[in-house]
């Protein structure tokens, strides 16, 4: 009697261990509009991408360095074959207390119509007149 309930705890415990050994690694993800959303590019400023080749309801992830505790801040516009998804800033790590700590801002947008399509920012503070020394980015999107 004792073999056999040793033999099913063990059945069972390899029952319930086998599928996390086996199951495969999971892509980065994000929770937009409760759709688990995940993009087919991950684009930040160091990697200097300024053009991208994407298919209809194909998810781009932008990142881009930001500090608003300095007023700086992204005004971001989209052209009418891209749709903001999500937005949001991510202050990077700092010791609690810390003050004037920047991050990274981060867009989720998906392509929506064929066609050459922009992602544009401009990097200012809101009140500040545009004097065309700001930083900028562009990306460029053909959509297929």
């Amino acid at each position: 009697m004792d073999r056999i309930v040793t033999f099913l705890l063990l059945l069972v415990s390899a029952i319930l261990l086998i599928p996390g050994c086996i199951a495969e690694e999971q892509t980065v993800s994000e929770v937009v509009d409760e759709a688990i959303v995940t993009p087919a590019y991950n684009v930040t400023a160091d990697v200097n991408t300024t053009e991208l080749n994407m298919t209809l309801n194909q998810v781009a992830f932008v990142q881009l360095p930001e500090n608003p505790t300095t007023g700086y801040s992204w005004n971001v516009t989209l052209s009418d074959g891209l749709t903001l998804l999500n937005e949001t800033y991510v202050q990077d790590a700092a010791a609690e207390g810390m003050v004037g700590v920047g991050g990274v801002h981060e867009w989720y947008i998906e392509a929506i119509a064929v066609g050459n399509q922009t992602f544009d920012g401009i990097y200012k503070q809101p009140w500040e007149e545009t004097v065309g020394n700001e930083t900028t980015y562009s990306l460029a999107i053909l959509v297929e």
